[in-house]
């Protein structure tokens, strides 16, 4: 799963890259490479309105940065619920396991030797 949230700008498009996309938006792919995101923008309007969304930053030279941070807040909140799942699994308890075969041991001496006392 780690890996799989490794770019968040790469799960608006699984055809485009992180580094596609954002070179892409700082214009920096040839008229091909454009039109062959533009293409995909077409095809999935929730990408296109992303991109648009992209598009307004002020400086798109930030916007490595931005993804950046978007990707280092996306790992620590998986990290947290990762953490918080580990913490909720039920681990074995052998403590309990064994204070129980304790118990059942002694309850079968105390009925054995009440039982003999009873037999003679």
């Amino acid at each position: 799963m780690a890996e799989e949230l490794k770019d968040i700008l790469s799960h608006l498009n699984k055809n485009i890259s992180q580094e596609t996309l954002l070179q892409y938006l700082k214009k920096q792919l040839s008229k091909e490479e454009q039109h062959e995101v533009e293409q995909q923008l077409l095809d999935d309007p929730f990408f296109n309105d992303a991109v648009e969304g992209l598009q307004d930053v002020e400086h798109p030279d930030r916007l490595s940065l931005i993804a950046e941070a978007l990707n280092q807040d996306l790992k620590k909140r998986t990290q947290k619920k990762r953490t918080a799942q580990a913490r909720r699994q039920l681990r074995p308890q052998w403590w309990l396991y064994f204070s129980i075969l304790i118990l059942l041991i002694l309850l079968v001496l105390v009925y054995l030797a009440l039982h003999s006392r009873m037999g003679n």
